[in-house]
């Protein structure tokens, strides 16, 4: 059995729903209904108590059921026990309230008596659940809501079972059994009086009751219409008819709503059995004779109670037309059930008893126009309505009640007619509220039966179409008065049926023709102009008095201009034109003083209508008042000054104050200023901003509004229509007029003292301006209408309950809320020049907090959603301004209040079952803006207050309880977790996400909502994925608003769960299970075994049990990501043909192309999601505004065609709104997927299996995606850059750590087990990648990360194994886990490697034209960004170029020549620090790194080239333009007062790449023959060497031993291409030998390659990168001294000389003695190298026996912390550990390679030196001691601890040491 809850839910989704319930939809509704079949049968039946029951929960253990054993404390006990005795309920179903309460709201820590009322008010709320099930199932079948037949048959058949089944004896057993002062029903003595709604709010529980007892009467009457009653239901609901009606109180709205509800329960029973044509379901009550007997007998009875009474006259005339119908069709059936001549007795007796009783006069006075009627439910009052309407009819059509009311009509007739009635100075209006009408026209049942008629048709004016019967009776009716007040009722019958066009067009016919004799429109005008000529006449007679106006007379001329009126406002448009062609006798009576006030008011009315009858008739009318209405004579304002007036003037304000106000009454005064509004309303020239009608405005301000509170009032309705005239008026010239700002100066004298300042002459006021400053210094208009809003919510939700006036209240309080709000749009901007006189509203408003409190509670009032939307308007006005907002809430105890007030507001819009087209009048919208709008504002602001912050404390240690406190935060959570009615709250839910992402980005809200969010009932709403996420948008030409939402939807849930996967804590385990179910959802597959964590493990059972059922073939990512992908609306401007020819389309497109916004003169708004739109009411009046200038020569025909092509560029900026408003929504959601995509590779991908795999997936998706042609060129860039984080990330995961596996040990098997993608995968993703930048509509934008994209793969396909660790390495660890199998495996790698590079040369070569071109057109036309990647791009191919295919094509197309005249004139005017000259750096850098390129990929061939195109003449060129000089070089370090670091940034830039390009041409020497080097390239390089001589002075002078790692790269190449090109220069002027010699002094000492280490403050490993450097340099150094020696024949001195080298003016020497120092350096290098490979290696191989403790030792002495996490597992440790120490030993065996070849260099020269004659062997015996012992040491290296092979290495020590031996044998 589904809940209560449930059961509603489904039945409104089904059946209130915008559109028909889908098949599932029906199927659960059906569903639904049988499971609650039992419930709905035993309505409201619950268990009773039970001692067995009571014992058991006493016992404090209970068993619910399907439930485990509850314990129980004291204080449930208590307070199940008082559940039971306070609602008659059993003990046990009293604790399964209080758990269901406990799991709707946190019951811990709250008081008994608030558990007790919570647990009532839950019962009381599935109560309404199930009775509003079943009102909305009658509902269904009775109104007409265009539901499916078959479904609404299947409900009918489901309701007659239940009916038949006894459910309305039980309908109306409970309305009995609730209206009694027991447990049952309202409670006993001793019962607690108040429950506690959903909201948490206090509500009396009789209140409650009551609403029960009501909702049962609704049903009881619907299910009339369902199945007809039966006799015993007839008697039984007359009998409570009857209680009720004994005990209704005139105050009492709800138990006069229960009483109607009996009342036309009997009056439909009675109707629809008499008029039932249905085979089968004749008449059930006529048949039964006995009922029509003693039904008779009780309906006969009369009684003592005259309210009853009344109520039962109702019955009896609808008992009587029952009985004519039924005796009618009887007789036609030729039986004698009612033939015979006592049932006719019995229709006559009841007849007479019913006409008697002015049974008319009850049915109008105390049930149609009764408060309560009024108020009640539409549906039900509009079936009401209708079954009067069919009463009436049938009363009024039958023979033997027509007779009846021919009757009634000649005996009114014949009653006297006074011309003064009682009373009757009181103004009529509508409402039929006149004492005469009560008391005189009590005794005229005709006039009654008139008055009702027309009271019917008002309410429900559809009832008149068809209505022949109606009409026949008006024809009746119309003939022969000769009464005043059958007259009267007569023509207000006449004006309600002219309530419709056809109506209105049928009445002026009627009246126009000859219809009746003394009643028509030439009566009425005839009648005005008798008046108007008598009282000229008096007027000219001098000395007379104006005669008196006869009081019917003026009552009847009322009437006959509400006819006109009413037929003037409903008329044709076209034909009403020339119905009345002279309205002039209609203002001749205005001004005279005899003529009654209500008949002025009158007047004005009819004149009012004929305003919009057309432009030249509302000038007219002008004139005419300007004639003949009373003037408007406004005396000096109070203050002023001035005198008054000597002689009185009959004005409209000496009528008011002294006419109206004795009479306590004030129609002249109401229907001037409607009609003065209207007039207003329908100006087009606001130029003068409504100077013109200042007199009316300070009329209505000092006389009217003004003094309103002290009036006396004779009918509460006229004073509000007073009011609302005035609240109209200031309303208007609010919104009308703009402000000027030379208005602002002129208005307000600042020179004047304070009480004086605002003085000024009436022609000088604006009246804009006047209100204004009277809101700004608290003056009388704000304090009347601020009186108006703090009558409260309560006392106007009362009024507007239970009186008649209560509507016109309830618009009054509108509109003085709109008043507020446009004060408040324009208060500031005219404070900041009228300050101290004037403040802006909120400061005014805030000397009395209550004020504040009345305007932010009628978010409350939910009558009018007008109202809610005012109040939250100015919450976020005042929440905008005042930062004290929260405060002076809190200390007005108003906060909790307006927390429920706000989210109950916004629950009932969430509960909507009708789409809100206009979005600014959405409530739900407005609170969720007003809710984002504040987010970034100080704290403790409202947006924290509504959502229940705590602000008592910092708002950022809150803990967010939602289940504890009501609040807009738990209604909007419970909303997102179900995203129910998806049609209808798609705004609410997309506004909804957005907020909380908000909430989750702001650093105060973060924490806590995040928190709250993790939790494992949300979860960040990961589940939607499934839902929302992956479901198909909805067809654009369906709802295409709906599928702009759901984009927007998708788009803030994904950037949501993105920003939990990049913000959560992973070492808290909500957040941790959190990401790993966002992670599983998004990727399918995820680990949390690296946790070791239950709690992650039954998270992962979890959502792979939900997973189960559905397929893993495809990832949501990617299913994600193919919602998003369709083509974008085209928002192209196709002109119309008429305006095309006329040449008219600028003048659209001058429109068009203003940026600004409709309020600033522009075209344009921004909608609430920020996209600009256009205005479509601006662009129209835009459009009008121009076409108007040049369209006036137009004839008819054009005329209509320009209408025409507005009306098409209208629907073309209808559409453009839209197609904008989907692509900026497929932006945004495309966005919302990157990063949820992005987030989780960049930051939890550890968290992932199968981790290439995804990444793969991910860039092919992107890639085919950003190819499409659907996919548009901001798409295309947004997929790049996720192609750009994938591809990144690809290459980092290749040498992650394996996952997979559940051991925790590692192999070095691991290490060249990479996570490479498959050939054919490469291959997949460089054609796609190739595809997308070849596509049609491309940017440089987008190609820069394309290319980069590109640069990105091809570094990734560069090296299948880690770079960093050699072959040599690899080999050796291998080799010791699987016994030479290693060989096969490394070739297999290499093999594999050699494929990936051709089939990448292969794929790109076959679109190499295209390619090249568009690379190439970049590379020399693009930005200086898009020419540095393009060149690099080139740079790229080039590099797997294996056939000089590339070289060729640059060739042709000029690159390389245009790339070397781009180097040549090169120039850095401003010193290289603007952008512009960086990014040239960058450019300048790439081109010499695509020529270096092209040098060492191409070898001897491509240096060849580019020296043939004479590449060392322009590098040369380019510093002679722009490379410092000796003076002034900012490239060689020079600071020049900058700062170090940017200039050295600068050398990077420049002077390497050169230095590189340089010394890669240089190499050309090395191939060459001794003999060929004195050639072009030799005196080339040196001539560059020459003429950058400061740059390589600069280089030669750095401290070696102090530089960094960049430094030494810069020597090194310095040393290796002076060294190569330098011994061919026979002059050395320059000083570069000698400056080689010194630096050869400085390293190969013993102490100089040790000082740069030891006074470091490098890490370890960057020392070990630095030494390898060093030695690079020495091995150069000494590469150039092995080049003197073989080849230029210089010998070293073998011993030092005398004097300190490093003296002044001492010449630096090398000697044999200093090549020794190298070489013990070098062998000591050797053997700390080789010893540390040595221990590396063997504690690779022992890594598994290591603890975490030394795993983490050797990460962080590798300064690798940031690789691992706190939770990251053992074996992740491991690889990491083994990784690195892998990378260590990688750089020892680099750094022992480099050493060998050092030693071997010193060897050989040590060799020719002791082989060399002329050696001094004196000199060379004393060396050979210390020889002997570093040969003795280098013989000690073993190859197992080297790594390298050393026989010839050892055969050259070998020799050497001999030859030493033989120098010491001699010596000796």
């Amino acid at each position: 059995m589904v809940s209560p809850h449930e059961l509603l839910s489904t039945i409104e989704a089904a059946l209130l729903g915008p559109s028909p319930p889908t098949a599932t939809q029906r199927i659960e509704l059906m569903h639904a209904i049988r499971s609650s079949l039992p419930a709905l049968r035993t309505l409201l039946s619950y268990p009773s108590p039970k001692a067995s029951d009571r014992s058991q929960v006493q016992s404090k253990e209970i068993r619910l059921p399907d439930s485990s054993p509850i314990t129980l404390d004291d204080m449930d006990v208590q307070i199940a026990l008082k559940l039971s005795d306070d609602l008659n309920l059993n003990e046990i179903e009293c604790v399964r309230l209080l758990v269901s309460a406990n799991k709707e709201w946190v019951l811990l820590g709250r008081e008994p008596l608030e558990i007790f009322r919570l647990a009532a008010g839950l019962w009381y709320m599935e109560r309404r659940d199930l009775i509003t099930s079943l009102y909305t199932l009658l509902r269904a079948v009775v109104l007409d809501q265009g539901l499916d037949a078959d479904l609404v048959a299947d409900i009918q058949k489901h309701l007659e079972d239940l009916f038949i089944s006894g459910l309305r004896q039980r309908l109306i057993m409970l309305i009995k059994e609730l209206n009694r002062e027991e447990p049952a029903g309202f409670g006993g003595p001793n019962a607690e009086c108040y429950v506690l709604d959903f909201r948490g709010a206090i509500v009396q529980r009789r209140a409650v009751v009551s609403r029960e007892r009501l909702s049962l009467s609704h049903c009881l009457v619907l299910s009339v219409l369902v199945m007809q009653m039966s006799p015993k239901d007839v008697k039984d609901v007359f009998e409570t008819l009857k209680d009720c009606a004994a005990e209704v109180d005139s105050d009492a709205t709800v138990q006069l709503q229960i009483t109607f509800s009996h009342l036309f329960s009997l009056v439909i029973a009675f109707m629809s059995d008499a008029l039932s044509t249905v085979p089968n379901k004749a008449s059930m009550l006529s048949v039964d004779a006995s009922f029509r007997y003693e039904f008779h007998e009780l309906v006969m009875t009369i009684g003592n109670n005259s309210n009853v009474e009344g109520f039962v006259d109702g019955v009896r005339l609808a008992w009587t037309v029952h009985l004519m119908l039924t005796q009618d069709q009887s007789t036609s059936r030729n039986t004698i059930l009612g033939a015979s001549s006592k049932d006719l007795a019995n229709i006559y007796s009841c007849l007479e008893l019913v006409c008697s009783n002015n049974v008319f006069h009850f049915f109008l006075a105390r049930v149609l126009q009764a408060a309560a009627y009024q108020n009640d439910d539409e549906d039900m009052v509009y079936m009401y309505s209708g079954y009067m309407h069919k009463l009436m009819m049938c009363f009024l059509s039958h023979p033997l009640s027509r007779d009846k009311v021919k009757e009634m009509k000649e005996k009114a007739m014949s009653a006297l007619s006074p011309y003064s009635l009682s009373g009757s100075d009181d103004f009529r209006d509508d409402t039929f509220s006149d004492p005469w009408q009560v008391t005189q026209m009590g005794c005229q049942p005709f006039v009654s039966l008139l008055e009702l008629v027309s009271e019917i048709y008002q309410k429900e004016p559809e009832l008149l179409y068809g209505n022949e019967e109606l009409w026949t009776f008006v024809n009746f009716a119309g003939e022969d008065h000769t009464n005043i007040r059958t007259l009267v009722a007569f023509l207000r019958l006449l004006s309600t049926l002219a309530s419709d066009e056809e109506g209105a067009s049928k009445v002026f016919e009627l009246l126009q023709g000859k219809m009746f004799r003394s009643i028509g429109w030439s009566t009425l005008f005839d009648c005005l102009s008798i008046y108007e000529d008598k009282f000229k006449q008096s007027l000219q007679t001098s000395g007379a008095m104006l005669p008196e106006f006869q009081e019917g007379y003026a009552q009847a001329l009322v009437a006959y201009l509400d006819v006109l009126k009413k037929v003037v406002e409903n008329g044709n448009p076209i034909e009403r034109k020339k119905w009345f062609p002279d309205i002039e006798p209609l203002f001749k009576l205005l001004s005279y003083e005899n003529v009654p006030p209500y008949l002025k008011g009158a007047l004005r009315n009819a004149i009012t209508a004929f305003i919009k009858v057309s432009p030249v008739l509302k000038d007219t009318i002008w004139n005419y008042l300007e004639q003949y209405d009373l003037p408007v004579v406004v005396g000096p304002s109070v203050g002023s000054g001035g005198k008054h007036v000597a002689s009185q003037v009959y004005d409209m304000q000496f009528e008011l104050n002294e006419v109206e106000a004795r009479r306590e009454r004030y129609p002249s005064t109401v229907s001037f200023l409607n009609l003065v509004n209207a007039l207003i309303a329908e100006e087009r020239d606001v130029s003068d901003r409504g100077r013109r009608f200042g007199g009316i405005f300070r009329f209505v301000y000092d006389h009217v509004f003004g003094p309103f509170p002290q009036r006396a009032y004779g009918d509460l309705s006229e004073k509000w229509q007073l009011i609302l005239a005035c609240l109209q008026h200031f309303r208007m010239v609010l919104s009308m007029y703009d402000i000027k700002d030379e208005d602002i100066s002129s208005a307000v004298d600042m020179s004047q003292p304070s009480a004086m300042a605002h003085i000024f002459p009436l022609e000088n006021q604006l009246p804009v301006l006047e209100l204004l400053k009277d809101f700004m210094s608290g003056k009388i208009v704000f304090r009347n209408i601020m009186s108006i809003i703090l009558l409260g919510v309560n006392t106007i939700v009362n009024e507007r309950s239970s009186q008649t006036y209560g509507q016109l209240l309830e618009k009054a309080v509108h509109l003085s809320l709109e008043i507020v709000i446009l004060v408040m749009e324009k208060d500031l901007f005219l404070a900041d020049f009228w300050r101290p006189l004037y403040q802006p509203l909120d400061i005014i408003l805030c000397q009395d907090h209550n004020q504040i409190v009345a305007l932010l509670e009628y978010v409350r009032y939910d009558f009018l959603p007008q109202i809610q939307h005012c109040s939250i308007k100015i919450m976020s006005i005042l929440s905008s301004r005042m930062v004290g907002l929260v405060q002076l809430l809190l200390k007005s105890s108003a906060a909790k209040c307006l927390i429920e007030d706000f989210a109950t507001c916004l629950e009932l819009r969430f509960d909507e079952y009708q789409v809100i087209e206009n979005t600014k009048d959405d409530v739900g919208i407005l609170i969720l803006q007003l809710l984002i709008d504040n987010i970034g504002r100080p704290a403790p602001n409202i947006m924290h207050l509504l959502l229940r912050f705590d602000v008592d404390i910092p708002v950022e240690q809150t803990v967010l309880q939602p289940k504890v406190h009501y609040s807009c935060l738990k209604v909007i959570l419970d909303n997102l977790e179900k995203l129910s009615k998806p049609d209808i709250n798609a705004l609410l839910h997309e506004f909804g996400f957005q907020l909380l992402y908000e909430l989750c980005l702001d650093p105060l809200t973060s924490g806590p909502v995040m928190d709250l969010l993790s939790t494992k009932k949300y979860q960040f709403f990961s589940k939607h994925l499934e839902t929302i996420g992956v479901a198909p948008l909805p067809k654009r030409s369906i709802n295409q608003a709906l599928r702009i939402s759901s984009l927007h939807q998708r788009a803030w849930l994904l950037k949501l769960l993105a920003l939990e996967l990049h913000l959560a804590d992973m070492a808290v385990s909500t957040h941790r299970e959190t990401c790993l179910a966002i992670l599983f959802q998004i990727f399918v597959q995820c680990s949390d075994e690296i946790f070791g964590s239950p709690n992650g493990s039954q998270t992962n059972d979890a959502d792979a049990n939900r997973a189960g059922n559905r397929t893993f073939n495809k990832r949501k990512a990617l299913e994600l990501l193919e919602i998003v992908q369709f083509r974008s609306p085209d928002r192209a401007l196709k002109y119309p043909q008429f305006l095309s020819s006329l040449k008219y389309d600028t003048k659209v497109d001058d429109i068009l192309r203003n940026s600004a916004t409709s309020e600033m003169g522009g075209v344009y708004y921004y909608s609430e999601r920020g996209d600009r739109l256009i205005d479509l009411d601006a662009f129209h009046d835009k459009l009008w505004q121009t076409f108007a200038q040049v369209g006036s020569h137009f004839n008819e025909a054009e005329k209509v065609e320009l209408r025409e092509s507005i009306q098409q560029l209208l629907r073309w900026g209808w559409r453009y709104n839209k197609n904008l408003e989907e692509q900026a929504a497929q932006l945004h959601m495309l966005t919302g997927w990157s990063q949820i995509v992005e987030v989780p590779i960049s930051r939890r991908m550890s968290l992932l299996e199968d981790r290439s795999q995804i990444l793969f997936e991910l860039l092919g998706a992107s890639l085919s995606a950003s190819a499409s042609p659907d996919c548009s060129l901001k798409m295309a860039v947004i997929l790049s850059h996720v192609a750009l984080t994938c591809m990144a990330k690809l290459r980092d995961e290749r040498f992650s750590c394996p996952g997979g596996v559940d051991s925790d040990s590692v192999t070095c098997f691991d290490i060249i087990s990479v996570k490479q993608l498959s050939n054919g995968a490469c291959h997949s993703i460089l054609f796609k990648l190739m595809m997308a930048i070849l596509r049609n509509e491309s940017s440089e934008a987008l190609r820069r990360r394309q290319y980069a994209l590109l640069l990105s793969y091809f570094q990734y396909c560069r090296s299948i194994l880690d770079p960093d660790i050699p072959a040599s390495v690899l080999h050796f660890l291998l080799h010791e886990e699987q016994d030479g199998d290693e060989e096969l495996d490394l070739q297999k790698i290499d093999k594999e490697q050699a494929e990936l590079e051709r089939a990448n040369f292969s794929i790109i070569r076959k679109e190499a034209e295209a390619i090249i071109d568009l690379v190439t057109k970049d590379a020399m036309q693009g930005s200086e960004a898009g020419k540095a990647i393009s060149f690099y791009v080139l740079d790229a191919f080039i590099s797997i170029d294996q056939e000089k295919f590339f070289l060729n094509q640059l060739q042709s197309r000029g690159v390389l020549r245009s790339c070397l005249m781009e180097i040549s004139n090169f120039s850095c005017k401003d010193g290289g620090c603007s952008l512009e000259s960086l990014q040239r750096l960058c450019t300048l850098e790439a081109q010499i790194s695509l020529l270096l390129r092209i040098s060492h990929n191409y070898g001897k061939h491509g240096a060849q080239i580019l020296l043939s195109m004479g590449a060392l003449e322009h590098l040369a060129s380019c510093r002679a333009k722009s490379l410092p000089t000796k003076a002034s070089s900012r490239w060689a370090g020079s600071n020049m007062g900058r700062d170090r670091a940017g200039e050295a940034d600068k050398q990077r830039l420049l002077v390497m790449p050169i230095l590189r390009l340089v010394s890669s041409l240089t190499s050309l020497v090395d191939s060459s023959e001794f003999l060929e080097v004195k050639n072009k390239i030799v005196r080339e390089v040196i001539d560059f060497v020459k003429a950058h001589q400061s740059i390589f002075d600069q280089i030669f002078v750095e401290d070696v031993t102090g530089a960094d790692e960049l430094t030494l790269e810069q020597i090194n190449l310095v040393v290796s291409m002076v060294g190569k090109v330098w011994p061919y220069e026979e002059n050395d002027e320059y000083g570069l030998s000698q400056k080689l010699f010194a630096m050869m002094h400085v390293l190969f000492r013993l102490d100089g390659v040790s000082s740069s280490f030891i006074h470091s403050s490098e890490s370890i490993e960057n020392l070990k990168k630095l030494e390898l450097v060093v030695f690079q340099l020495c091995f150069s150094l000494s590469s150039y001294l092995y080049f003197l020696i073989t080849k230029k024949l210089l010998r070293l001195r073998v011993l030092d000389g005398p004097g300190d080298p490093s003296e002044p003016g001492q010449q630096q020497q090398l000697t044999l003695n200093l090549l020794l120092d190298l070489l013990s350096l070098v062998t000591a290098a050797l053997e700390r190298a080789g010893e540390e490979k040595f221990l590396l290696l063997n504690k690779i191989q022992d890594i598994n026996e290591l603890s975490r403790h030394d795993v983490d030792e050797i990460i962080n002495a590798c300064m690798r912390q940031d690789c691992i996490s706190s939770y990251d597992n053992i074996r992740k440790r491991r690889y990491i550990a083994m990784l690195e120490m892998c990378h260590m030993a990688g750089n020892r065996d680099q750094l022992i390679a480099l050493l060998l070849q050092l030693a071997e260099r010193v060897l050989n020269i040590l060799l020719i030196h002791f082989q060399d004659d002329n050696t001094d062997s004196r000199d060379l015996s004393l060396l050979c001691g210390n020889l002997h012992a570093i040969l003795e040491r280098i013989e000690q290296l073993r190859e197992e601890k080297i790594g390298h092979g050393l026989k010839s290495f050892q055969r050259l020590v070998s020799t050497l040491k001999e030859m030493s031996i033989r120098k010491m044998a001699l010596q000796v």
